[in-house]
């Protein structure tokens, strides 16, 4: 499985491109360890990467993605706190 901006642009930068069959419309996917995102999907990618490299615990990963996807500073305090542990 992979993604990217559309099939239609990797078709319009690859001309004999033929995985449409493993193509995905979504932002970001991991399929074992490839890992591909579309230009929309720079944080889901950067998650993507950081829970393949088993870089913490899911409570920090959940806190740290919703912290950056919102913005909301109360995500940031749950982050906080699920590194004290």
């Amino acid at each position: 499985m992979h993604t990217s901006n559309s099939v239609e642009y990797l078709k319009m930068l690859c001309p004999n491109y033929k995985g449409e069959l493993y193509y995905r419309d979504v932002k970001a996917i991991t399929d074992d360890n490839l890992i591909t995102a579309s230009s929309a999907g720079g944080l889901l990618f950067a998650r993507n990467i950081l829970a393949k490299l088993d870089v913490f615990s899911q409570d920090t990963l959940d806190a740290w993605y919703n912290y950056f996807n919102t913005g909301d500073a109360k995500y940031f305090y749950n982050l906080m706190q699920t590194l004290e542990n």
